[in-house]
């Protein structure tokens, strides 16, 4: 079951512990506060309108908006895993974690108007993220928002389309060397002028995750992908299904495996592995009808062919029974795409340049099949 009209336990005790209620309800002095709803704000990407404040829980998502003053502050919340970079006026994005109704964006701003990109770059696994609203200097406002791109592309895959490692000179835990933002996906939506979503979760599978023994004890891709967010197991915590026309997409790419062959195990034969692989294609075209899905095989090498001859079989077979718009794209079929010097010393997870050669890899192919000249 889902909770449709009201939060679980669980998610009012992240908006209490955040400090969101009473940042919703208490006017700032000196200030103009602006709703989360505010028409001038943009969203990309899966995000839930809750109350006063929107909600996500998938990482790379992200907001727009211009606005005149000297700074800028959010109300963000939600758990303290979630990493965000905010870039003023298309300058150098700044790291750092939510701090509440005070989360500072800018200050000591020229007069003048500015625009600001918010992003969530810490994958969906790390929890949920509240956006509250802004507050502005007093009397300054939001402007309108710019024109919105044309082009709009989703990417579904595991730790490698989350970015993990490849923010690996941060020092601390696992979420914190990862920048989703900076992962293959969004580097090629923006090769290609397109907006995007990110939906990648590590250690997940289609039919086997990373450590997973029995394939039939844990949720894998086509069984989250049509909820909203990604970051529970248990189906009574607040995840409501989510509704493509909230943020249509042109087409989505698929990039999923690496886990089901990897720790020296592989799913139990081909047969059940090309049955999963068609599940989920299916799951993501019922969810996007009439939209491209563009398979891309794993990126490692070190998996072997297996993978991605499985595969390229399961796309064959939809095709053959009717299904349309369905394509499959070998990566290292000739020679390994990418060198050992291209991971983060595992020969499995991409740094930044690794993932610069996929994104340039692909930038060609997904153009020519969507006819994006």
């Amino acid at each position: 079951m889902f909770f449709k009209g009201n939060y679980s336990k669980r998610f009012r005790n992240v908006l209490i512990l955040t400090g969101l209620g009473a940042s919703l309800s208490a006017p700032i002095a000196l200030a103009a506060a602006i709703p989360a709803d505010s028409p001038n704000i943009q969203y990309f990407g899966r995000w839930d309108k809750q109350g006063n404040s929107v909600v996500t829980g998938q990482g790379a998502v992200y907001l727009k908006a211009n606005f005149t003053g000297t700074s800028l502050k959010a109300d963000l919340g939600g758990s303290p895993d979630v990493w965000w970079r905010v870039s003023i006026d298309d300058g150098e994005f700044r790291r750092f974690k939510p701090a509440g109704n005070e989360t500072v964006l800018a200050e000591h701003l020229s007069k003048g108007d500015h625009k600001v990109l918010l992003v969530r770059s810490t994958e969906g696994e790390a929890g949920l993220s509240t956006f509250g609203g802004f507050t502005l200097d007093k009397k300054a406002k939001l402007l309108k928002p710019d024109r919105l791109k044309t082009r709009r592309l989703e990417f579904v895959g595991d730790s490698i389309t989350a970015g993990a490692f490849n923010d690996r000179w941060q020092p601390g835990k696992y979420h914190d060397k990862e920048d989703n933002d900076q992962a293959y996906g969004p580097l090629l939506s923006r090769m290609l002028g397109a907006d995007y979503s990110v939906l990648a979760r590590s250690g997940e599978g289609v039919v086997l995750n990373y450590r997973e023994q029995d394939h039939a004890a844990e949720m894998h891709t086509a069984d989250r992908y049509w909820r909203t967010f990604c970051e529970t197991e248990n189906p009574a915590d607040y995840n409501p299904v989510w509704d493509s026309r909230k943020f249509p997409v042109d087409a989505v790419i698929v990039s999923i495996g690496t886990n089901d062959f990897s720790l020296n195990h592989e799913p139990p034969g081909r047969y059940y592995f090309e049955a999963g692989y068609r599940n989920l294609l299916q799951e993501i075209r019922s969810v996007n009808p009439g939209k491209p899905i563009i398979c891309v095989a794993p990126i490692p090498s070190i998996i072997g062919t297996n993978c991605a001859k499985w595969e390229a079989n399961a796309v064959r077979e939809l095709k053959e029974s009717g299904e349309e718009d369905l394509y499959f794209i070998p990566v290292n079929d000739k020679e390994p795409l990418l060198s050992s010097d291209d991971f983060a010393g595992d020969d499995t997870h991409p740094i930044d340049k690794g993932h610069q050669k996929i994104a340039s890899f692909l930038k060609d192919k997904v153009a020519d099949i969507l006819g994006w000249k």
